[in-house]
């Protein structure tokens, strides 16, 4: 960061004349002045120079000060003292700035400028406390009075001029600079005049509501030119608001306030009105860097949309598709996805899975959720991937949408499945096989005693005849939907596997007895509404018995088999297509 000498010449000048300006003319009791804009001015140079200068800086304003208070105020006694409290408070300001905002966006977003407001009013609140003190001991006044009228004068002299300062100080001039009045500044010039002819209406007028007439073309200024339109604009009232006060005719000649309170209500008032203006000057800019960066993402995502093999979908607050690409249409089956729900692209039983994945998306705005299942097209088992991130509010206050992609990975998937599938897979179910079972229920058993967890054993009740009288064709597609929605149960703590023909096992871990039964009795109330269609076109029935045994300590696995397996026995002999478990 390059120090110019002329900027540092022309704020120290600029400094001094309105400090000295202030001393002299706002010391109506004889305390401190009313309006001090000093410290925003010098806050806003040290910021716009490195750290590494800012002791010299503070040296050069503390001189300035201590120079303006000995001549114009309390004189040479108190003149170092109220110095050094000066510039201390620049430095804090100046300080928090970077401390709250490091991005140093205080007029370019709302965040930036809560921030800014934050803190000038914290910096300057402090050093109210040492800067009344020195002031009510010069004075031999109360103290809490000048704290008061400190912190009062410093709040809004800083509010009001930092800003200024600041734009003034941190823009960037070119060094081929070439005077050309654009469209955009006769719009400015336009709004300038309406806002002077305003202002000077408002001024002449005799009621208090006239006098915030200007905040009307002050805020349409803000709104039609953006940061330009606000500050020319709030500048352009605040000079004639100072020149009206040489006029006997002008409302602010005529407030019946003492000198103290009419300075204080003037910084006030210009204080609003800069502070209205500010927050719809940035959020026009914000507006219109997001319409011009949407403009240059949709030429490029329009490319991509329609061309690509993957689906490109918008989705509302609640997962409705506001957008869809052509590949969705072609990955989906569904000829016009818009306006159906995103959980419409996979298999009804996958439901509550695509919801979790959006609430998780949800709860994480800026996070990539993956998403990986199956559908079933044409009796083919087709993988899809979809990638979910949320579209938030900037404060990540709201959901506003969500965008997502979806590919075919059936190709990857089914290497994947084709390398694992000998190991640990059912091939035709997709769940856990027998041996990857045992081998996970090893592991549970040696740490039983300190963890107990339930072993179920679910077993499909008369399958045999439905093999028998379908064929063995339908049997597999019995267990594959059968095998689907196990995959459903199966989460974290739960564990299913196909460890023979139609017999199934469920490990659950950290549930009480009650709980156990009631994920089973659920499982078992799922395979019965599930109703595969046969060949032949008859719905086929089809009910489970379950078989559930509490381990609790070390056992060896064929014992702690045949403690589930006597239960599963017993609901076979109980009729079936029931749940059954020691009490």
């Amino acid at each position: 960061m390059k120090v110019h000498r002329w900027k540092v010449a022309g704020t120290a000048a600029a400094f001094f004349l309105l400090t000295c300006l202030t001393i002299a003319s706002t010391r109506f009791s004889g305390g401190l002045a009313l309006i001090w804009p000093g410290s925003g001015i010098a806050a806003a140079l040290l910021l716009t120079t490195p750290r590494s200068r800012w002791v010299y800086l503070v040296g050069l304003f503390g001189t300035l000060s201590a120079i303006a208070t000995a001549f114009f105020g309390f004189g040479p006694v108190v003149a170092l003292p109220l110095a050094v409290v000066n510039v201390a408070e620049a430095w804090v300001l100046s300080s928090l700035l970077l401390l709250l905002r490091p991005q140093r966006d205080w007029l370019e977003s709302i965040a930036g400028l809560q921030r800014m407001v934050v803190s000038i009013a914290v910096g300057t609140l402090l050093i109210a406390i040492p800067g009344g003190l020195i002031a009510a001991w010069a004075i031999s006044a109360v103290w809490l009075d000048q704290a008061i009228d400190w912190a009062i004068g410093h709040t809004l002299g800083s509010l009001l001029t930092f800003p200024l300062a600041w734009l003034a100080l941190s823009a960037r001039r070119s060094r081929n600079f070439h005077f050309r009045i654009t469209k955009e500044d006769y719009r400015l010039i336009g709004h300038l005049i309406l806002i002077g002819g305003v202002t000077g209406l408002s001024l002449v007028g005799s009621a208090v509501s006239l006098l915030f007439l200007p905040i009307v073309p002050l805020m349409y200024a803000a709104f039609r030119c953006g940061l330009r339109g606000a500050l020319f604009g709030f500048v352009l009232i605040l000079i004639l608001g100072i020149a009206s006060l040489n006029f006997p005719g002008s409302y602010l000649n005529n407030l019946n306030f003492s000198p103290a309170n009419e300075a204080k209500f003037l910084q006030l008032y210009f204080a609003i009105l800069l502070l209205l203006a500010l927050p719809v000057s940035i959020a026009i800019k914000q507006y219109n860097n997001i319409v011009t960066e949407l403009r240059e993402k949709r030429a490029l995502e329009g490319l991509v949309a329609d061309y690509s093999n993957d689906a490109l979908i918008n989705l509302g607050p609640n997962g409705e598709v506001r957008f869809c690409s052509p590949a969705g249409s072609v990955l989906s089956g569904l000829e016009k996805p818009e306006g159906k729900s995103f959980t419409e692209f996979f298999d009804p039983l996958d439901e509550q899975v695509a919801n979790a994945a959006l609430r998780d998306a949800a709860e994480n705005p800026g996070k990539t959720v993956p998403l990986e299942l199956s559908i079933i097209v044409d009796d083919e088992t087709r993988w899809l991937e979809a990638k979910l991130r949320a579209v938030a509010t900037e404060a990540h206050e709201q959901i506003i949408g969500f965008a997502v992609t979806i590919r075919d990975i059936t190709s990857r998937k089914q290497i994947e499945l084709d390398v694992t599938r000998m190991a640990e897979t059912d091939p035709l179910t997709g769940l856990a096989n027998r041996r990857a079972f045992f081998s996970k229920f090893e592991q549970r058993l040696e740490t039983a005693s300190a963890s107990p967890f339930a072993l179920a054993i679910i077993d499909l009740d008369h399958f045999k005849d439905i093999n028998d009288r379908y064929g063995h064709t339908t049997g597999d597609a019995v267990l594959r939907h059968v095998g689907k929605l196990m995959h459903r149960f199966s989460q974290p703590g739960i564990f299913i596997a196909r460890i023979g023909g139609e017999e199934f096992a469920l490990l659950a871990e950290k549930v009480d007895p009650n709980e156990a039964l009631n994920l089973c009795e659920h499982l078992r109330k799922e395979i019965a509404s599930l109703m595969p269609v046969a060949h032949t076109g008859e719905n086929i029935s089809l009910t489970t018995s379950i078989g559930i045994a509490m381990i609790e300590e070390r056992l060896d696995p064929s014992e702690a088999m045949r403690s589930a397996d006597d239960w599963l026995y017993k609901a076979k002999r109980a009729g079936r297509n029931q749940t059954k478990m020691a009490a």
